[in-house]
């Protein structure tokens, strides 16, 4: 269901600047004393602007841009904005260049109104986009990493480049330790983030940090409000049950014990983690390299220190929608 609100919202807000972009071309045009004003001559129009933006994104997209300066990328992209519109314009209405400029110059309100749109209706109600720093949801949700192949298991690898000293694997959540450095890094997951969902167990989500509200943290969601959380041999136990987790992480292992901490760790048989009936308990995929649940200190007013607030959710991840080779619906 969320990809088909996503691909609707898509279409909907592409066709809606369409349109806006058609109109005020014709408002521009008739501005400018252009002859020969057709609604179907400013179709036309239009969709040969779009068509050639678009071939010129994809091509941009194509091409290395990490050696040029980004400047001369900015005055590049402004360039083509303003040039491949006017020119179209000019060849399909027999107009100069400036009268070309002056009516193309309304259509600028069309890319505004859309971004209000956008910012005032879709981000806070509907969906925001974001990406992550670190790799404590690897390998499901990635940040700045490195790439190789486990040698136990030949599976794909991921690690945090400069700091981690253990890889994970993509498949089943092998962890072992870095041997092959690579000096490569790859750019982090960007991802679609739902706000009208409500959380399930086993959901990606994004909230408040309890600690500091101002900085927002992305975990898997693991604890329901009214539950006492305990890990113990890798697995989940809730209120005396294992959880079984999803296919799409089986083979993950969640740990309790760690060298540098012994006696403070929240949901270990020693310190089980009692939700309240507005918290959840959460961790990262990464089980050691996460900074999750199990070891916080200090929690939001009113509440257990391990424990995420239901008023500090902020939405379900949905889908990973950039790179292409990383797209991936969760929910």
């Amino acid at each position: 269901m969320s990809t088909i609100i996503v691909i609707s919202l898509f279409i909907s807000l592409l066709l809606a600047e369409n349109l806006l972009w058609a109109l005020f071309l014709y408002v521009g045009l008739r501005w400018a004393k252009i002859q020969d004003v057709t609604t179907r001559r400013v179709a036309y129009t239009t969709i040969l602007v779009i068509m050639l933006m678009m071939l010129i994104s994809m091509l941009n997209l194509m091409l290395p841009t990490d050696s040029i300066p980004a400047l001369i990328l900015l005055i590049a992209e402004i360039f083509i904005a303003i040039f491949i519109p006017c020119l179209v314009i000019m060849q399909y209405f027999r107009a100069s260049f400036f009268r070309s400029l002056q009516a193309w110059l309304p259509t600028l309100l069309a890319p505004t109104i859309m971004m209000a749109v956008v910012f005032l209706i879709l981000r806070p109600f509907f969906f925001a986009a974001f990406k992550i720093q670190t790799n404590a949801m690897a390998p499901t949700l990635l940040g700045n990493h490195c790439r190789g192949i486990c040698p136990e298991c030949g599976n794909p690898v991921f690690w945090t480049p400069n700091l981690g000293k253990l890889m994970i694997c993509r498949d089943n959540f092998h962890v072992t330790q870095v041997t092959d450095r690579s000096d490569e890094v790859f750019s982090a997951d960007r991802f679609l983030v739902a706000k009208f969902l409500k959380p399930r167990r086993w959901d990606i989500v994004v909230f408040r940090f309890p600690e500091d509200p101002s900085v927002l943290y992305v975990k898997r969601l693991i604890g329901l409000p009214g539950e006492e959380i305990i890990i113990k041999d890798g697995q989940i136990w809730a209120n005396d049950e294992i959880l079984a987790p999803p296919d799409a992480i089986h083979g993950i292992k969640y740990s309790s014990q760690f060298h540098r901490k012994t006696s403070d760790i929240w949901g270990s048989p020693d310190h089980p983690a009692k939700l309240a009936k507005d918290e959840y308990f959460v961790l990262g995929d990464f089980s050691e390299q996460s900074q999750d649940s199990r070891f916080w200190q200090r929690g939001a007013p009113g509440h257990n220190p391990f424990a995420v607030p239901e008023s500090y959710l902020y939405g379900v991840v949905t889908h990973i929608y950039w790179p292409p080779s990383r797209w991936r619906t969760f929910r």
